[in-house]
Order: structure tokens, then C-alpha cells, then sequence
């Protein structure tokens, strides 16, 4: 697969970091001289240029593209890109439909795409085959990560599985155990926790064999059915993780796109909770949409930092508090005050990804934008396999995947062994539906043979995935 991405900014280079780690053909552009400097590292075509160029096009390869990916940071030029690639492609293949290219627009403006408010859906008019736009996704893994603040990170995997990471401690009660002993109290229950990856100290990431034994420092990963069991996994890791009551009170610093999204939530679940925002017109904005007439949400127009407001409002009786305002610097600042003033379940929203790790260290539960678009693009990319695609966060050589049994697929009838030995991955979890259609996870002791509709989730090598991927599709 060859994969053409323009906009060698944080995102496309790291969208180009994976794919390059999956062996693909990849090539990067970008006008900017420092940005095509900054990606030299990465063993693939660099192309100084205009993506909205011909020349720059036909220099990249389109017309031996797969794939063409518009990561630049003008949400306008991403979905017009998409237009004139599969018109270029058109001229140099001759083929009329461009049916052979598959366009994919980064849109960091989740308005745009709004049905009801902007353009949405692009597929109607703008040639998008797909458009990325992370700000669910974005909102899902603050929902999820704040539910166990200690664990380091938690990713919803689908509707029905998380994966979860962090380290031992030497407070672990699984220090000594192999990998299948620790989680064994769990066995029939196909949601409890078990260990699908470890990483030792200074050691590359691995997928568990189960005879491995832990130790302190080890990162594990777990794959989860239900975040009832994430303080299990607290537990096992030795790490505290107080109960999240069962609504929460919340306090939101923003009243953006994300915020208004995680108050939306938030009430939904019966909690009490109060918008913060600075900006006049935003507060106005929630006060008049359609949250705004819920009796339990309260919108404040005033300064996040402005002690006397925080005094006012008890920040320190919020069980959550979430900064989700655009500037990284303010959202750090108000997330360690609301944190400082005890509030345990502190999350944020940031832009740059590199900060991420960094301050979750001191207690903060962040979530990157560009880190989460990355994986979105990776998910379209591999969009031809009905299912999931998820890096494992800190271990870059391996992934998750998701594939649905098709009475066509190759996999149909074939048990777990057999299906791991066909594929070359790991296979951790089975739903199948129910007399509802409801999906449910069930043991491994009750597996038999896969049946057309089950779900399978697979944890493997990164190098391997075009392997699978093929696999998954015959």
C-alpha cells in the first residue's frame, strides 16, 4: 500500500511514523522547508510543495496511490485537496471515477461536518471518501480515563472493551505471579481483565505467552469488557483508585465544541454541572443550545483562574473538573489549580502530544488532540477491514485490531487456536450477538467454533498488520 499524506506537521508525520512502522510506501508534503527538515527521520518521500499542486502530486506518486491523506492545518485546503487529488488521479490513470484512490480530509472544526450546522456529510459533494474528525474520540477517552485517574491510559476499544495500560508498583499484589495466575480468579468471566501485553523495564513490549513473571516496573496491558473492573486493575497494578460516585458533580472549564459535549454526558447521567467560560458570546452560546434548559447545569461567565470565583463556586467539592479551552498553557494551569485544590478526577484537553506523558506524571488525566487525530487517520487508513484499529499507547510495536466473521470470511467455523495460528495474532476477547443483537463477550470455554457476526479482538506486531489485514479480508 502506498500512502501519499500532505502536511508534515505533528499529525502527518506521525500518521507517516506509523505506517512506515507497518512497512508502507509513504510520502510526505509539505510547503514548508522546516517541517519537510523535521521529517527527514522517518525513511520516506519528502516533497517541498503545495498539495494543491499538480507537480507536487505527480512528484509524490499519485498516480501509484492508494491512499491520499490531507493533514495540513487549514481544514478548507484538506477538504478541497481531496477534490483535486482524485481529479489528478483521474488524468494520469485514466480512470474517470478515480475509484482506485481513497481520499482521507483531517478536520479539526468539527462544525464543519455537523449535518445540521455546517456541510456535513462531505461524502455528498467534496469527494471525501472519508473525514476524520477526532472530537468523539477525544471526548470518550477523557470520559473513560477519568473514571480510574491513577491507571496511566485507558482506550476505549469499541463499545464493549478498553484497553488499559500502567506499571507496577511495588504495592502490587502481582509481583512474583506469571501472567495467567494473576487475572485467574476472573476465568469464566469474559470481561475481567486480563494481561494481553507487558513491557519491561528499558524492554521492547511483547505480547504475553502467560508464562511471563511480573515484576516491579513492568507496564502491562490489559483488555477489559467493563470499566467496573478498572479498579481491579488499579488493584492488581497497586496503584489507589477511589470509586467514581455514581453522579458525579463536574466542573467544566470551556464552553467549546468538547466542553458542551462533556456536559452533555455528564447530565445525561443525572450529575450537577457547571460551564465555566470566559467568553461572552460562548456562555451565551450553551446557555441557548439544547443543554441549556437541563436545571442542572449551571453556565458562569468569568475568568477559570480568578480566585474568588473558585472560592465561590467550592471547586474543591467537584468530584471532576475538566479544562477543555484552546490554549494548552491555560488548560494546564487551571487543571493544577482545580487538582492543587483537591479535586482527584482532573482532566484536560491539549494540542501538542509530547506534553501528555509529562503531565500525566503529576496526577493530571490529559487528552491530546493531535495524538487522538493521529489514530483516527490510522483507523480510515485501515478502513477496509470492517472493524477497530488502535495503537497500544507507549509500546509502538504492537496494536489492537477488531474484525467482524463474515459467512464468507476464511475465519467462519475455525476455533481460537486454529484462528491465531491462521492469522499470526493474538486472539483476546469474542463477542457474539445475542437473540437481541446485542453484543456480549463470552469464555473462552464457550467460544467453539466462530459463528458469522461474532467480533473478534486481536492484539499483534505492528510489522504483521498487512498480513492480517489480508487475512481478515479473504
Amino acid at each position: 500500500m502506498r500512502v501519499i499524506i500532505a502536511g508534515a506537521g505533528e499529525v502527518g508525520r506521525g500518521v507517516a511514523a506509523a505506517l512506515r512502522g507497518e512497512r508502507r510506501g509513504v510520502a510526505l508534503i509539505d510547503p514548508d522547508p522546516n517541517a519537510i527538515s523535521e521529517s527527514q527521520s522517518l525513511d520516506c518521500l519528502l516533497v517541498t510543495g503545495s498539495a494543491l499542486s499538480r507537480e507536487s502530486l505527480i512528484r509524490a506518486g499519485i498516480s501509484d496511490a492508494e491512499i491520499i491523506v490531507f493533514a495540513t492545518n487549514d481544514d478548507h485546503v484538506n477538504i478541497l485537496g481531496c477534490a483535486f487529488a482524485k481529479r489528478v488521479y483521474s488524468e494520469k490513470v485514466a480512470d474517470r471515477t478515480a475509484s482506485g484512490l481513497i481520499t482521507i480530509a483531517n478536520i479539526r472544526d468539527s462544525r464543519i461536518i455537523d449535518p445540521t450546522r455546517g456541510a456535513g456529510p462531505l461524502q455528498n459533494w467534496a469527494r471525501t471518501n472519508f473525514e476524520v474528525s477526532p472530537s468523539k474520540e477525544v471526548v470518550n477517552q477523557l470520559i473513560s480515563g477519568l473514571v480510574a485517574p491513577s491507571l496511566a491510559d485507558i482506550i476505549p476499544l469499541g463499545e464493549n472493551a478498553w484497553i488499559v495500560q500502567s506499571t507496577v508498583t511495588s504495592a502490587s499484589p502481582i509481583v512474583g505471579m506469571t501472567a495467567d495466575e494473576s487475572t485467574e480468579a476472573g476465568i469464566d468471566d469474559p470481561d475481567y481483565p486480563r494481561i494481553i501485553a507487558i513491557k519491561g523495564r528499558g524492554g521492547k513490549g511483547r505480547i504475553v505467552s502467560g508464562s511471563e513473571i511480573i515484576q516491579e516496573g513492568d507496564m502491562l496491558v490489559f483488555v477489559t469488557g467493563s470499566t467496573k473492573f478498572f479498579g481491579e486493575i488499579a488493584r492488581f497494578v497497586g496503584d489507589s483508585s477511589s470509586d467514581m460516585p455514581e453522579k458525579p458533580s463536574v466542573a467544566i472549564f470551556g464552553a467549546t465544541d468538547f466542553g458542551s459535549s462533556l456536559a452533555s454526558y455528564y447530565l445525561e447521567m443525572g450529575s450537577s454541572v457547571v460551564i465555566i467560560e470566559p467568553d461572552l458570546d460562548a456562555a451565551n452560546s450553551i446557555v441557548g443550545s439544547r443543554i441549556g434548559i437541563n436545571k442542572r447545569l449551571d453556565v458562569i461567565h468569568g475568568d477559570p483562574q480568578d480566585e474568588d470565583l473558585l472560592r465561590e463556586l467550592a471547586i474543591e467539592d467537584h468530584d471532576i473538573a475538566i479544562a477543555t479551552l484552546g490554549d494548552d498553557n491555560l488548560n494546564i494551569s487551571i487543571s493544577m489549580r482545580a487538582f492543587d485544590k483537591g479535586v482527584s478526577r482532573t482532566g484536560l484537553i491539549l494540542k501538542d502530544r509530547a506534553l501528555v506523558e509529562a503531565i500525566q506524571r503529576i496526577g493530571l488525566r490529559p487528552v491530546s488532540k493531535r495524538r487522538v487525530a493521529i489514530k483516527s487517520v490510522l483507523k480510515a487508513i485501515h478502513m477496509h477491514v470492517p472493524g477497530l484499529y488502535e495503537p497500544i499507547p507507549r509500546i509502538p510495536s504492537l496494536v489492537t485490531m477488531t474484525a467482524e466473521i463474515s459467512a464468507e470470511g476464511s475465519l467462519l467455523g475455525k476455533e481460537i487456536h486454529q484462528v491465531q495460528s491462521t492469522i499470526d495474532a493474538h486472539l483476546v476477547m469474542v463477542e457474539r450477538p445475542d437473540s437481541s443483537g446485542e453484543m456480549s463477550a463470552i469464555p473462552d470455554s464457550e467460544v467453539g467454533p466462530l459463528q458469522s457476526g461474532d467480533r473478534i479482538y486481536l492484539v499483534l506486531e505492528i510489522d504483521d498488520v498487512g498480513d492480517v489485514e489480508n487475512s481478515l479480508r479473504s
